[in-house]
């Protein structure tokens, strides 16, 4: 149970690529994941099913473990750039900006991860422009 809901992952590997186009080289697998959802106060479930293409042969248990780190890292990050520094409110819309913006975030997120505050927002109150102490962070 976590944060009232119970989660299932059904990890299933295939390495029979019958039928997969040869243009598609260095495919060593295809692995499906089934996320069953049970949430606290709703009968139903929800389902998600996603598939991913891998270029080595590992377990499922190795796969599961590797989609879930990935996503708990993307995760975390897309949260800190939303709730932080309020990237989904942003009106920066057209063209590079909204790529070079968010190279922006990402940078200013892993040099202020670098200071002895124990959260992005206390780091960003108390240094944010203070540009002698930033830049003491970079070197």
């Amino acid at each position: 149970m976590n944060r009232g809901r119970d989660e299932r992952r059904e990890v299933e590997v295939y390495d029979d690529l019958y039928g997969i186009d040869k243009k598609w080289v260095g495919i060593k697998e295809i692995v499906k994941i089934t996320r069953t959802t049970y949430l606290k106060n709703t009968e139903k479930p929800s389902i998600e099913t996603s598939y991913y293409i891998s270029s080595t042969s590992q377990s499922a248990s190795v796969y599961n473990k590797g989609i879930r780190s990935h996503w708990a890292i993307e995760n975390s990050l897309h949260y800190v750039k939303d709730v932080v520094f309020g990237e989904d409110a942003s009106l920066i819309r057209t063209g590079n900006a909204p790529t070079n913006f968010s190279i922006i975030r990402n940078f200013a997120i892993n040099l202020l991860r670098r200071t002895q505050y124990s959260s992005l927002r206390q780091a960003i109150r108390l240094i944010g422009g203070d540009i002698a102490t930033l830049s003491l962070l970079i070197a």
